[in-house]
Protein backbone atom coordinates (compact mmCIF):
# COMPACT_ATOMS: atom_id res chain seq x y z
CA UNK A 1 0.00 0.00 0.00
CA UNK A 2 2.93 2.37 0.93
CA UNK A 3 4.40 1.98 -2.49
CA UNK A 4 1.06 2.47 -4.38
CA UNK A 5 0.79 5.35 -2.42
CA UNK A 6 4.77 6.95 -2.88
CA UNK A 7 4.18 5.75 -6.67
CA UNK A 8 1.15 7.90 -6.92
CA UNK A 9 2.67 10.74 -5.07
CA UNK A 10 5.35 10.33 -7.67
CA UNK A 11 2.96 10.43 -10.72
CA UNK A 12 1.33 13.14 -9.44
CA UNK A 13 4.63 16.04 -9.11
CA UNK A 14 5.56 14.45 -12.44
CA UNK A 15 2.40 15.91 -13.40
CA UNK A 16 3.31 19.42 -11.98
CA UNK A 17 6.43 19.58 -13.49
CA UNK A 18 5.20 19.06 -16.70
CA UNK A 19 2.46 21.85 -16.59
CA UNK A 20 5.39 23.66 -15.24
CA UNK A 21 7.27 22.83 -18.41
CA UNK A 22 4.28 23.42 -21.16
CA UNK A 23 2.87 26.04 -19.90
CA UNK A 24 3.73 28.76 -21.41
CA UNK A 25 3.07 31.68 -18.41
CA UNK A 26 2.78 32.49 -15.39
CA UNK A 27 -0.59 33.98 -15.51
CA UNK A 28 -3.46 31.83 -15.14
CA UNK A 29 -5.47 34.57 -18.29
CA UNK A 30 -1.87 33.66 -20.35
CA UNK A 31 -3.82 31.77 -23.02
CA UNK A 32 -6.40 34.64 -23.60
CA UNK A 33 -5.85 36.96 -26.56
CA UNK A 34 -5.32 40.13 -25.30
CA UNK A 35 -2.70 38.44 -23.37
CA UNK A 36 -0.91 36.93 -25.88
CA UNK A 37 -0.34 40.23 -27.86
CA UNK A 38 0.71 42.03 -24.37
CA UNK A 39 3.45 39.63 -24.42
CA UNK A 40 4.15 41.12 -28.16
CA UNK A 41 3.85 44.16 -26.96
CA UNK A 42 6.97 43.56 -24.37
CA UNK A 43 9.14 42.77 -27.06
CA UNK A 44 10.49 46.31 -27.66
CA UNK A 45 13.57 44.43 -29.59
CA UNK A 46 14.90 41.02 -29.66
CA UNK A 47 18.31 42.33 -30.98
CA UNK A 48 21.03 40.29 -32.23
CA UNK A 49 19.81 36.33 -31.12
CA UNK A 50 23.30 34.83 -31.96
CA UNK A 51 24.25 35.11 -27.62
CA UNK A 52 21.33 33.90 -26.41
CA UNK A 53 20.82 31.08 -28.77
CA UNK A 54 24.38 29.67 -27.97
CA UNK A 55 23.52 29.73 -24.14
CA UNK A 56 20.27 28.01 -25.12
CA UNK A 57 22.51 25.15 -26.88
CA UNK A 58 24.78 24.98 -24.12
CA UNK A 59 21.75 25.01 -21.67
CA UNK A 60 19.96 21.84 -23.21
CA UNK A 61 23.28 19.87 -23.60
CA UNK A 62 23.91 20.21 -20.22
CA UNK A 63 26.20 22.40 -19.43
CA UNK A 64 26.59 24.93 -16.43
CA UNK A 65 24.46 27.87 -17.06
CA UNK A 66 24.16 30.92 -14.51
CA UNK A 67 21.02 33.81 -15.29
CA UNK A 68 22.60 36.57 -13.03
CA UNK A 69 19.71 39.65 -12.69
CA UNK A 70 21.08 43.66 -11.57
CA UNK A 71 18.68 46.11 -11.08
CA UNK A 72 16.95 47.95 -7.54
CA UNK A 73 14.33 46.76 -5.70
CA UNK A 74 12.14 45.70 -7.92
CA UNK A 75 15.09 42.78 -9.50
CA UNK A 76 15.39 42.34 -5.73
CA UNK A 77 11.63 41.61 -5.51
CA UNK A 78 9.95 44.02 -3.46
CA UNK A 79 6.21 43.81 -3.84
CA UNK A 80 6.66 39.79 -4.75
CA UNK A 81 5.19 38.02 -1.17
CA UNK A 82 8.28 35.48 -1.05
CA UNK A 83 11.71 35.68 -2.76
CA UNK A 84 10.57 32.70 -4.74
CA UNK A 85 7.73 35.32 -6.92
CA UNK A 86 10.05 37.81 -7.65
CA UNK A 87 10.38 37.86 -11.87
CA UNK A 88 14.00 37.03 -11.53
CA UNK A 89 13.15 33.72 -9.83
CA UNK A 90 10.17 33.38 -12.28
CA UNK A 91 11.95 34.14 -15.37
CA UNK A 92 15.05 31.19 -13.71
CA UNK A 93 12.19 28.81 -13.33
CA UNK A 94 10.57 29.46 -16.64
CA UNK A 95 14.06 29.02 -18.35
CA UNK A 96 15.06 26.04 -16.78
CA UNK A 97 11.64 24.47 -17.52
CA UNK A 98 12.13 25.61 -21.34
CA UNK A 99 15.32 25.29 -21.76
CA UNK A 100 17.25 23.31 -18.88
CA UNK A 101 18.46 19.91 -19.19
CA UNK A 102 17.64 17.19 -16.63
CA UNK A 103 14.83 19.33 -15.11
CA UNK A 104 16.87 22.42 -15.33
CA UNK A 105 19.30 21.68 -12.21
CA UNK A 106 22.62 22.88 -14.46
CA UNK A 107 20.86 26.59 -14.55
CA UNK A 108 21.44 28.19 -12.11
CA UNK A 109 20.58 31.84 -10.55
CA UNK A 110 21.92 35.51 -9.17
CA UNK A 111 19.97 37.74 -8.05
CA UNK A 112 22.31 41.13 -7.15
CA UNK A 113 18.84 43.29 -7.05
CA UNK A 114 19.07 46.11 -4.27
CA UNK A 115 16.71 48.50 -3.25
CA UNK A 116 16.98 51.74 -4.01
CA UNK A 117 20.11 51.86 -5.68
CA UNK A 118 21.08 52.89 -9.65
CA UNK A 119 23.46 51.82 -11.92
CA UNK A 120 26.20 53.94 -10.68
CA UNK A 121 26.12 51.80 -7.86
CA UNK A 122 25.55 48.82 -9.72
CA UNK A 123 28.63 49.10 -11.91
CA UNK A 124 30.63 49.67 -8.61
CA UNK A 125 29.43 46.25 -7.20
CA UNK A 126 28.94 43.85 -10.51
CA UNK A 127 32.41 42.22 -9.40
CA UNK A 128 31.48 41.59 -5.82
CA UNK A 129 27.78 40.91 -6.21
CA UNK A 130 27.79 39.19 -9.89
CA UNK A 131 30.94 37.58 -10.82
CA UNK A 132 32.06 36.64 -7.75
CA UNK A 133 29.08 34.27 -6.93
CA UNK A 134 29.01 32.65 -10.18
CA UNK A 135 30.05 28.76 -9.48
CA UNK A 136 29.96 27.79 -13.22
CA UNK A 137 33.52 26.35 -14.15
CA UNK A 138 34.42 30.13 -16.31
CA UNK A 139 33.27 31.73 -13.18
CA UNK A 140 31.29 34.02 -15.54
CA UNK A 141 27.37 35.01 -16.05
CA UNK A 142 25.70 33.43 -19.21
CA UNK A 143 23.00 35.77 -19.44
CA UNK A 144 22.34 38.75 -17.66
CA UNK A 145 19.51 40.97 -17.14
CA UNK A 146 19.76 44.84 -16.19
CA UNK A 147 17.00 46.54 -14.69
CA UNK A 148 17.58 49.89 -13.55
CA UNK A 149 14.91 52.18 -15.58
CA UNK A 150 13.00 53.42 -12.81
CA UNK A 151 16.07 53.60 -10.48
CA UNK A 152 18.43 56.23 -12.61
CA UNK A 153 16.38 59.08 -12.67
CA UNK A 154 18.94 61.74 -11.15
CA UNK A 155 21.74 59.37 -11.61
CA UNK A 156 24.64 62.07 -11.62
CA UNK A 157 26.47 60.34 -14.66
CA UNK A 158 23.48 60.83 -17.43
CA UNK A 159 23.35 57.37 -18.42
CA UNK A 160 26.99 57.07 -18.75
CA UNK A 161 26.91 54.00 -15.82
CA UNK A 162 24.27 52.15 -16.90
CA UNK A 163 25.82 52.12 -20.49
CA UNK A 164 29.22 51.18 -18.92
CA UNK A 165 28.27 48.30 -17.01
CA UNK A 166 26.22 47.25 -20.12
CA UNK A 167 29.08 47.40 -22.44
CA UNK A 168 31.82 45.71 -19.44
CA UNK A 169 29.25 42.66 -19.45
CA UNK A 170 29.12 42.01 -23.14
CA UNK A 171 32.39 42.82 -23.31
CA UNK A 172 33.29 39.74 -20.73
CA UNK A 173 35.54 36.70 -21.76
CA UNK A 174 32.80 34.46 -22.21
CA UNK A 175 30.32 36.84 -24.95
CA UNK A 176 27.19 36.42 -22.29
CA UNK A 177 23.66 37.70 -23.94
CA UNK A 178 22.22 40.65 -22.07
CA UNK A 179 18.80 41.84 -21.74
CA UNK A 180 17.71 45.02 -20.81
CA UNK A 181 14.36 45.37 -18.92
CA UNK A 182 12.52 48.18 -18.60
CA UNK A 183 10.04 48.50 -15.64
CA UNK A 184 7.58 50.79 -14.53
CA UNK A 185 5.85 53.00 -11.63
CA UNK A 186 2.26 53.15 -11.00
CA UNK A 187 2.47 56.62 -12.72
CA UNK A 188 3.34 55.54 -16.09
CA UNK A 189 6.82 56.58 -15.23
CA UNK A 190 10.11 55.04 -16.26
CA UNK A 191 13.57 55.89 -18.55
CA UNK A 192 12.69 53.38 -21.50
CA UNK A 193 12.95 56.54 -23.55
CA UNK A 194 16.44 57.16 -23.18
CA UNK A 195 17.72 53.96 -21.86
CA UNK A 196 16.61 52.42 -24.64
CA UNK A 197 18.96 54.25 -27.12
CA UNK A 198 21.66 52.12 -25.50
CA UNK A 199 19.99 48.95 -26.68
CA UNK A 200 19.64 49.98 -30.06
CA UNK A 201 23.06 51.49 -29.96
CA UNK A 202 24.58 47.60 -29.50
CA UNK A 203 21.53 45.54 -30.57
CA UNK A 204 20.06 43.84 -27.41
CA UNK A 205 17.02 42.50 -26.55
CA UNK A 206 14.70 44.81 -24.82
CA UNK A 207 11.63 43.89 -22.86
CA UNK A 208 9.23 46.73 -21.76
CA UNK A 209 6.63 46.54 -18.65
CA UNK A 210 5.62 50.07 -20.01
CA UNK A 211 4.36 49.34 -23.10
CA UNK A 212 3.04 46.07 -21.94
CA UNK A 213 1.22 45.26 -18.64
CA UNK A 214 0.72 49.03 -17.96
CA UNK A 215 -2.09 49.70 -20.11
CA UNK A 216 -4.00 46.74 -18.84
CA UNK A 217 -3.34 48.27 -15.57
CA UNK A 218 -7.13 49.80 -14.66
CA UNK A 219 -8.98 47.42 -17.03
CA UNK A 220 -8.39 43.63 -17.20
CA UNK A 221 -5.86 44.04 -13.50
CA UNK A 222 -6.98 46.84 -10.84
CA UNK A 223 -3.55 48.71 -9.38
CA UNK A 224 -3.98 46.48 -6.01
CA UNK A 225 -3.32 43.75 -8.25
CA UNK A 226 -1.10 44.01 -10.38
CA UNK A 227 0.82 47.12 -7.59
CA UNK A 228 1.87 46.47 -4.13
CA UNK A 229 2.60 50.38 -3.88
CA UNK A 230 3.07 53.02 -5.75
CA UNK A 231 6.41 51.64 -7.20
CA UNK A 232 6.81 47.71 -6.85
CA UNK A 233 4.63 44.86 -8.87
CA UNK A 234 3.04 42.18 -6.51
CA UNK A 235 3.57 38.88 -7.03
CA UNK A 236 0.70 38.86 -9.83
CA UNK A 237 2.96 41.57 -11.30
CA UNK A 238 5.95 40.07 -10.92
CA UNK A 239 5.02 36.83 -12.64
CA UNK A 240 3.75 38.85 -15.46
CA UNK A 241 7.28 41.04 -15.80
CA UNK A 242 8.59 37.12 -15.70
CA UNK A 243 6.50 36.19 -18.44
CA UNK A 244 7.36 39.17 -20.60
CA UNK A 245 10.77 38.03 -20.51
CA UNK A 246 10.18 34.80 -21.15
CA UNK A 247 8.20 35.57 -24.27
CA UNK A 248 10.71 37.24 -25.55
CA UNK A 249 13.32 34.78 -25.20
CA UNK A 250 11.25 32.42 -26.69
CA UNK A 251 10.63 34.91 -29.62
CA UNK A 252 14.40 35.35 -30.41
CA UNK A 253 15.05 31.73 -29.83
CA UNK A 254 12.30 30.40 -32.54
CA UNK A 255 13.71 33.01 -35.30
CA UNK A 256 16.31 32.71 -37.56
CA UNK A 257 19.77 33.58 -36.75
CA UNK A 258 20.72 37.24 -36.58
CA UNK A 259 22.95 38.77 -39.32
CA UNK A 260 26.06 39.69 -36.85
CA UNK A 261 26.64 39.83 -33.01
CA UNK A 262 26.20 42.37 -31.12
CA UNK A 263 27.48 46.14 -32.34
CA UNK A 264 30.61 46.40 -29.50
CA UNK A 265 32.05 48.67 -31.86
CA UNK A 266 29.15 51.35 -32.06
CA UNK A 267 29.59 54.78 -30.73
CA UNK A 268 28.28 55.12 -27.26
CA UNK A 269 24.82 56.62 -26.93
CA UNK A 270 25.82 58.31 -24.06
CA UNK A 271 29.57 57.93 -22.52
CA UNK A 272 31.69 54.34 -21.73
CA UNK A 273 33.97 56.58 -19.89
CA UNK A 274 33.23 54.40 -16.26
CA UNK A 275 34.51 51.17 -18.14
CA UNK A 276 37.45 49.34 -16.19
CA UNK A 277 36.99 51.20 -12.91
CA UNK A 278 39.10 50.84 -10.18
CA UNK A 279 37.33 50.06 -7.39
CA UNK A 280 37.93 50.08 -3.82
CA UNK A 281 36.52 47.96 -0.58
CA UNK A 282 37.35 47.62 2.70
CA UNK A 283 39.33 44.53 2.14
CA UNK A 284 40.69 45.49 -1.07
CA UNK A 285 44.79 44.28 -1.38
CA UNK A 286 47.53 46.99 -2.54
CA UNK A 287 45.64 49.98 -1.21
CA UNK A 288 49.71 51.31 0.04
CA UNK A 289 50.35 51.84 -3.59
CA UNK A 290 47.69 54.82 -2.81
CA UNK A 291 48.95 55.36 -0.11
CA UNK A 292 45.76 54.73 1.76
CA UNK A 293 44.97 55.56 5.27
CA UNK A 294 41.59 55.16 6.90
CA UNK A 295 41.98 57.35 9.31
CA UNK A 296 38.95 57.33 11.54
CA UNK A 297 37.36 54.91 9.19
CA UNK A 298 38.30 52.05 11.48
CA UNK A 299 35.46 49.99 11.15
CA UNK A 300 33.65 47.03 9.24
CA UNK A 301 29.62 47.96 9.32
CA UNK A 302 27.92 44.53 9.48
CA UNK A 303 24.47 46.63 9.33
CA UNK A 304 25.35 48.15 5.66
CA UNK A 305 22.43 46.20 3.40
CA UNK A 306 22.05 42.80 2.65
CA UNK A 307 20.09 40.87 0.41
CA UNK A 308 18.18 37.15 0.23
CA UNK A 309 20.03 36.27 -2.25
CA UNK A 310 23.74 38.09 -1.69
CA UNK A 311 23.67 38.51 1.66
CA UNK A 312 25.83 41.29 2.04
CA UNK A 313 26.38 43.55 -0.33
CA UNK A 314 29.29 44.35 -1.65
CA UNK A 315 31.35 43.22 1.51
CA UNK A 316 33.56 44.89 3.95
CA UNK A 317 33.60 49.00 4.07
CA UNK A 318 34.78 51.41 5.83
CA UNK A 319 32.55 52.50 9.16
CA UNK A 320 33.36 55.66 11.11
CA UNK A 321 32.15 55.51 14.91
CA UNK A 322 32.40 58.02 17.08
CA UNK A 323 34.66 57.08 18.97
CA UNK A 324 36.82 56.82 16.01
CA UNK A 325 38.00 60.51 15.96
CA UNK A 326 37.72 63.38 13.17
CA UNK A 327 40.93 61.74 11.14
CA UNK A 328 39.74 61.75 7.45
CA UNK A 329 40.10 58.56 5.15
CA UNK A 330 42.82 59.77 2.41
CA UNK A 331 44.11 58.09 -0.79
CA UNK A 332 46.30 59.87 -3.70
CA UNK A 333 45.29 58.55 -7.12
CA UNK A 334 45.49 59.37 -11.25
CA UNK A 335 41.88 59.48 -12.32
CA UNK A 336 39.58 61.46 -14.53
CA UNK A 337 36.22 60.09 -12.33
CA UNK A 338 35.79 59.61 -9.03
CA UNK A 339 32.48 58.21 -7.42
CA UNK A 340 32.33 57.31 -3.89
CA UNK A 341 29.69 55.04 -2.13
CA UNK A 342 28.20 55.92 1.30
CA UNK A 343 25.14 54.65 3.09
CA UNK A 344 22.37 56.90 3.93
CA UNK A 345 20.65 56.07 7.27
CA UNK A 346 18.38 59.06 8.71
CA UNK A 347 18.66 59.29 12.73
CA UNK A 348 20.68 61.08 15.47
CA UNK A 349 23.35 58.23 15.45
CA UNK A 350 24.24 59.11 12.30
CA UNK A 351 26.48 62.12 10.63
CA UNK A 352 27.50 63.36 7.83
CA UNK A 353 30.92 63.79 6.03
CA UNK A 354 32.81 66.38 3.63
CA UNK A 355 34.48 64.92 0.71
CA UNK A 356 37.52 66.79 -0.69
CA UNK A 357 39.32 66.71 -3.88
CA UNK A 358 42.69 68.33 -3.72
CA UNK A 359 41.68 70.00 -0.90
CA UNK A 360 38.63 71.47 -2.02
CA UNK A 361 35.06 70.26 -0.56
CA UNK A 362 33.41 68.89 -3.45
CA UNK A 363 30.57 67.34 -1.77
CA UNK A 364 28.82 66.71 1.87
CA UNK A 365 27.21 63.73 2.39
CA UNK A 366 24.42 62.30 4.67
CA UNK A 367 21.43 60.73 5.61
CA UNK A 368 18.16 62.50 4.66
CA UNK A 369 14.67 62.02 5.97
CA UNK A 370 13.84 59.66 3.40
CA UNK A 371 16.70 57.66 3.83
CA UNK A 372 16.55 54.27 5.10
CA UNK A 373 20.03 52.65 4.84
CA UNK A 374 20.39 51.88 0.98
CA UNK A 375 23.72 52.74 -0.46
CA UNK A 376 23.93 56.69 -2.32
CA UNK A 377 26.47 57.53 -4.60
CA UNK A 378 27.95 60.78 -5.11
CA UNK A 379 30.30 61.95 -8.36
CA UNK A 380 32.88 63.53 -6.43
CA UNK A 381 35.15 64.51 -9.03
CA UNK A 382 34.14 64.49 -13.30
CA UNK A 383 37.14 65.24 -15.27
CA UNK A 384 38.44 64.72 -18.96
CA UNK A 385 41.79 63.45 -18.29
CA UNK A 386 43.34 61.61 -15.84
CA UNK A 387 45.37 63.79 -12.92
CA UNK A 388 46.63 62.61 -9.53
CA UNK A 389 44.68 64.10 -7.09
CA UNK A 390 44.26 63.98 -3.08
CA UNK A 391 40.85 62.44 -1.91
CA UNK A 392 39.81 62.88 1.82
CA UNK A 393 36.47 62.04 3.14
CA UNK A 394 35.83 63.19 6.78
CA UNK A 395 33.35 63.64 9.50
CA UNK A 396 31.98 67.00 9.30
CA UNK A 397 33.07 69.14 12.87
CA UNK A 398 29.19 68.69 14.12
CA UNK A 399 28.80 65.24 13.38
CA UNK A 400 32.58 63.63 14.13
CA UNK A 401 30.88 61.94 17.06
CA UNK A 402 28.32 60.18 15.16
CA UNK A 403 29.20 56.61 12.34
CA UNK A 404 29.36 57.02 8.68
CA UNK A 405 30.24 54.35 6.18
CA UNK A 406 31.77 54.71 3.40
CA UNK A 407 30.79 51.59 1.27
CA UNK A 408 32.89 51.56 -1.75
CA UNK A 409 35.69 53.94 -3.71
CA UNK A 410 35.66 53.79 -7.62
CA UNK A 411 37.75 55.72 -10.27
CA UNK A 412 38.18 55.66 -13.89
CA UNK A 413 41.53 56.48 -15.93
CA UNK A 414 39.65 57.01 -19.64
CA UNK A 415 40.14 59.41 -21.58
CA UNK A 416 36.70 61.42 -22.69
Amino acid sequence: MKRLIALWMAVMMMGVSFARAESPTFNPRGEEAWYQAMLQDAQVSLGSNLRLKKVIERARAGEEITIAAIGGSITEGAGAKRPTECYVSRFAEGFRARYGADGGANVHLINAGVGGTPSTFGIMRYERDILAHVKDADNLPDLIIVEFAVNDGGEPTKHQCYESLVKELLELPNQPAVILLFAVFWGGWNLQDELRRVGETYDLMMVSIRDSAYPHVGQEWTKAEFFSDDYHPTSLGHGVMADCLLASVDAAAAAPDSAADVRLDAEPAFGTAYMGLTRIFGDTEGLEQYGFDRGGFLHDDKQAYKTPSLGRVCGPNFAHRGEDGAAPLTFTATFSKLLIAWRSVKGEAYGRAQIRVDGKVVAIVGGKNDSWGQSEVTLAYDGKTPVEHTVTIQPTTATEQKAFTVTGIAFSTAEN
